[in-house]
Order: C-alpha cells, then sequence, then structure tokens
C-alpha cells in the first residue's frame, strides 16, 4: 500500500541530501572561517523521548539515536550544558561544540536513551515537568495524540541523577507560561517545580527549560522570575545556534530531528540558519542574582568524568566538515 507520508519524507530527505552536497564547499570554508576567527557557535540540542513504539514528532528510535550520537561523537566536543555555557559566554571558541538535553521525561528514556548516553560518558540535561512525575499522569499533547505515554518516577529521576545526568527544571504542569500572567501562578510552575526536583534529587535545579519553547511561550516577566530564583540559565526551544561573546543565560536551542539529514543540515552551517531572526520578548540579561534551590551537593558525573566533562571529536574540529 502506498503510504504518502513516508513517500513525503524520503523526498525531502533526498532533497536535504542534494542541497547539502551543493553546498558543501561553502559550508566547509565557513567552518574554516569561524574556526580561526575564535567564532564557532554552539549548539544545543533537545530530544523529547527515544523508543521504538508509538512514533511521532517528540520520539526518536533507539536506531535513530544511535546515528546521532555516532556523528556527533565524529564531529563535535559534546559537553554538558555548564560548559557549553561557558563556550557562549567567552568571547573566544574555535571547537564545533554540542550540548544534549531532553525535555519533558518519559520513562521509556530509562530502557536506553540514558544508558547509552552513560555508556559513552556523554554528558546531558534531563528537563522534567514534575507534576507527572509526582502523580503519574500522562501529558496532555500525549492524551490528546491518542497515546498516553508514560512520564517518569521519583525513583527514576533519582537514578538519572546518580547516572550523573543533571536534572533541571520544565515548570510543574509543562504549563505555557506566555499565557499565564498571574505572578503568583508563574512563580509556583517555575520555583515550585523546580524545588520539588530537588527535595526527591538531593542536588541542585541550575538550569530551567520553558515548555514549548518557541517566543510567544516565554514572557519578561518568567524570565525575570528565573532570574530572581538564581537558576543559572534558561533554555528556549525555537530553533537558533548560540554564538561567542554573549551573555549566555539564554540559552538557545535545536530541535534534534529523527532525520539525521536534517541535523546534519543544521549542524554543519546552512548559511539559511545562522541568522537568529527571533523577535524575543524578554531582555537576555539577568536581572537579578537570587539562590539555587537544594545546594547540598553538585550533580555528579557521568561515570568518571565530570559534570562539565568535554567529549572530544574523533576527527580535527573544522576539517571534519570536509568529508561531508
Amino acid at each position: 500500500m502506498f503510504n504518502h507520508t513516508r513517500a513525503v519524507q524520503i523526498a525531502k530527505s533526498i532533497g536535504k541530501s542534494v542541497y547539502m552536497q551543493l553546498s558543501a564547499r561553502r559550508r566547509a570554508r565557513l567552518s574554516r572561517t569561524l574556526a580561526r576567527s575564535g567564532r564557532m557557535p554552539i549548539a544545543i540540542l533537545f530530544y523529547h523521548r527515544v523508543a521504538d513504539d508509538v512514533v511521532n514528532n517528540w520520539t526518536i528510535s533507539r536506531r535513530g539515536f544511535v546515528r546521532h550520537l555516532d556523528w556527533l561523537e565524529q564531529h563535535f566536543d559534546i559537553v554538558g550544558l555548564d560548559e557549553a555555557q561557558l563556550r557562549i559566554q567567552s568571547s573566544y571558541n574555535n571547537r564545533p561544540t554540542v550540548a544534549i538535553t531532553f525535555d519533558d521525561g518519559y520513562a521509556e528514556n530509562c530502557d536506553f536513551a540514558i544508558p547509552e548516553l552513560c555508556r559513552r560518558n556523554i554528558p546531558a540535561t534531563y528537563f522534567v515537568a514534575s507534576q507527572f512525575v509526582k502523580t503519574g499522569d500522562p501529558f496532555a499533547h500525549d492524551v490528546k495524540a491518542g497515546f498516553p505515554l508514560v512520564p517518569n518516577s521519583i525513583d527514576e529521576l533519582r537514578d538519572i541523577s546518580s547516572r550523573g545526568i543533571e536534572i533541571g527544571a520544565h515548570t510543574k504542569t509543562h504549563a505555557d507560561l506566555g499565557k499565564i500572567h498571574d505572578d503568583a501562578q508563574v512563580r509556583d510552575e517555575i520555583i515550585g517545580g523546580a524545588r520539588e526536583l530537588a527535595e526527591w534529587i538531593r542536588r541542585p535545579i541550575r538550569y530551567f527549560s520553558f515548555p514549548f519553547g518557541l517566543p510567544q511561550n516565554m514572557s519578561q516577566a518568567a524570565v525575570d522570575i528565573v532570574s530572581e530564583a538564581g537558576f543559572r540559565g534558561f533554555c528556549s526551544a525555537y530553533g537558533a545556534w548560540n554564538w561567542p561573546s554573549n551573555p549566555g543565560f539564554h540559552l538557545r536551542r535545536i530541535h534534534a530531528d529523527p532525520d539525521l539529514e536534517s541535523l546534519r543540515n543544521w549542524l554543519t552551517f546552512d548559511h539559511r540558519k545562522l541568522r537568529d531572526r527571533a523577535r524575543l520578548p524578554f531582555s537576555e540579561q539577568p536581572r537579578t542574582a537570587g539562590r539555587e534551590y537544594c545546594q547540598k551537593t553538585e550533580p555528579i558525573p557521568c561515570g568518571s568524568l565530570p559534570s562539565c566533562a568535554v567529549v572530544s571529536p574523533q576527527v580535527g574540529s573544522s576539517e571534519s566538515y570536509k568529508a561531508l
């Protein structure tokens, strides 16, 4: 039987592959220029769920995830979010750099994704909406799609944290903070969610990720609360690079599309995607310095690596793009 959706996906993948071949020299030239000038941008990727069942726009297969990691290990320094932030804040970066994050908190990630990251000693940050962990209820977007998927449990979060994956806050209820104008409610979503996570894992919650993550899903009031609460940074999800010599409080992320060709197209400097054209409803400078929640211990390493560990590429930085 003819599968129209699959045929469209194949056609798009072929089109991207052809486009990349036609622009390969331009990409390699730009990569070398950025490396020589110390202006190499930092990519922060976000995933949601790694599983072979219930395929949707926020799920990547196990095989697909392995292909992503294989390619990223070959061509990038894979760093923790804290090291990525330092490279963004620095005036000089000549290394192709990527950080890995997850949003929401799906139970299936404990079956393969988390063990695979730790087997490779790859650091990651795992953003969790706390209410679903506490109740076990599925996310509203999964229910609406007809697949009530299981969220992580408290015990699973403790295990993830003990393996060296950093836990981050993602509100209590996966709320669209751009639509909430009650200050107390926004504070409860941001600070209350972080407080619950910190109590469960007994570690500081250093980073926050806005659900949905588009400019309209954020606000100045919410960003101010993130700053006042003492988070080191917050993540958006509208698709953009992070360039050196920036404050690094706002951490832009790129969706790790299940299609490897799409990811390769992004991360090998598609000139159409280099400039951040989003109109943001907030200032990127932190307003005030607060306190981190549950400052008892620092996140422990994944395996024997520190939380800001670097997994260096197997081949030379900018030169690695010559083969693409």
